[in-house]
């Protein structure tokens, strides 16, 4: 016996993820992506298998919600790409700086020595203590850090 879904239940939205853009309901997976690559040329489930998590059903769902909505969703498009140009001209021009989010290791890191070789010539324990130390500065900075959350819940645009 097969389940009823109620298609309105696919789609939501959320001012904490996002944006508040329209995503698959559960998912951190935006209509938006789910249009772009739609407009490249790939079928659904095409988009499946790019993005395995998610049933046919949710990719169908953000298509149909896409081609309801085309003139909101095609709009936040070109805001995205507008503004990826505009930081891409900013980088290219050297006016982006080092965001105070960015971290320093405050432990020696592998650039601490000058050759890989002298970091392998440590002892095995004290190799193991550095590696650890920082993986748990990168874990911390990883949890703390919004837009690795964003780009870790699946908003990729592919160009």
């Amino acid at each position: 016996m097969s389940t009823i879904t109620d298609i309105g239940t696919l789609i939501s939205r959320n001012p904490d993820i996002h944006g508040g853009c329209p995503i698959i309901a559960g998912t951190g997976v935006t209509v938006r992506r789910i249009a772009i690559w739609y407009k490249q040329g790939l079928n659904a489930e095409e988009i499946g298998d790019r993005i395995g998590h998610l049933t046919l059903t949710q990719v169908y769902a953000a298509l149909t919600y896409y081609h309801a909505n085309r003139e909101e969703i095609d709009a936040d498009i070109a805001a995205e790409e507008a503004e990826g140009s505009r930081i891409e001209a900013l980088n290219a021009e050297g006016q982006i700086q080092k965001q105070s989010s960015d971290i320093a290791l405050e432990i020696p890191t592998l650039a601490n020595y000058p050759s890989r070789r002298e970091f392998m010539q440590l002892p095995l324990e004290e190799r193991r203590n550095i590696l650890e130390r920082q993986a748990e500065v990168m874990l911390q900075h990883y949890q703390e850090d919004r837009e690795w959350q964003e780009l870790e819940a699946g908003d990729l645009i592919d160009y």
